[in-house]
């Protein structure tokens, strides 16, 4: 079981602030958290420091890496709850280059507190402007809706990643999750910029996932590239409880990982979309 820190992390002065990530879907199964631990695992490689803060009751992000706190205990529950905790409060030490800010199932309890505060969407932000600093990315694990938890994640994020897996729907609500970033955009955080559009699960023999892929890409949404493989050794890390980097550092999910690492440390340029109308894979509506 991993230590809190429960102390302040040095920082220097002149370090760039960090890349904020929110990885969000209001559509569950779609690789949310797996993208969470994996590309965390990936940047790790790199040798950058990341911050991993699980915002999802169901806390899967913080099992899959084998940080299990009790309800009571620091992490996001007191992090959002009140202005009293502070990052570093909040934070155990997973590996030299990784810290996680673990959930538990009594996170949900806070929602509609968050709801009724004045300052709920924007404690997170508050608190990583300062807290935030020592880390060079800060990875926001998202639950399947988009409430309070999800909603103070993209107010807080310099980016959102939204993955979208192969399947008969998989463009489904993809819409309503752009229009949402946008509206936060609009409201709480105009800088926020779309990293760009995931697909997970992908099988490159099959006609759906190509399709998918160019539903995306017709949309003149911003697509990541490489796609994330099916890959069996991804559920052998979950069992493990690590990420697919330190348990199959050869296999296909980990090189697709590894590519959207290295994609997310070079700066590049993305077109920021309008919000569209997408076609569904199976021919539905325009």
């Amino acid at each position: 079981m991993p230590k809190r820190k429960g102390a302040e992390v040095p920082s220097h002065p002149s370090m760039p602030a960090p890349r904020i990530i929110a990885i969000a879907n209001n559509k569950g199964g779609v690789g949310k958290t797996t993208t969470a631990i994996n590309l965390t695992g990936a940047l790790v490689t790199h040798q950058k420091r990341v911050l991993l803060i699980d915002l999802d009751p169901q806390a899967n992000a913080s099992i899959g890496l084998n940080v299990l706190i009790a309800p009571t205990a620091f992490g996001t529950k007191l992090l959002l709850q009140d202005d009293r905790y502070t990052i570093a409060e909040c934070v155990y030490e997973k590996s030299p280059f990784l810290d996680v800010i673990p959930s538990h199932r009594t996170l949900a309890d806070t929602q509609h507190t968050l709801l009724l505060d004045p300052d709920g969407r924007t404690r997170l932000r508050g608190k990583l402007q300062t807290g935030g600093k020592p880390y060079d990315v800060i990875l926001l694990d998202c639950p399947p809706e988009v409430g309070l938890l999800s909603q103070s994640a993209l107010v807080a994020a310099t980016d959102v990643l939204i993955p979208v897996d192969v399947g008969y729907f998989s463009v489904d609500g993809l819409e309503n999750m752009l229009e949402i970033v946008e509206r936060i955009k609009h409201s709480h955080n105009p800088s926020l910029n779309l990293f760009g559009i995931l697909v997970t699960k992908f099988d490159a023999r099959t006609t759906l996932a190509q399709t998918t892929i160019e539903t995306i890409r017709k949309a003149g949404l911003p697509l990541l590239e490489p796609p994330i493989r099916i890959c069996v050794d991804i559920i052998r890390a979950q069992m493990q409880r690590v990420p697919i980097t330190a348990l199959a550092p050869e296999s296909t999910a980990a090189m697709d990982y590894a590519g959207l690492a290295s994609y997310l440390l070079h700066p590049h340029v993305t077109k920021q979309p309008k919000v569209v109308r997408l076609r569904r894979v199976n021919g539905g509506r325009a």
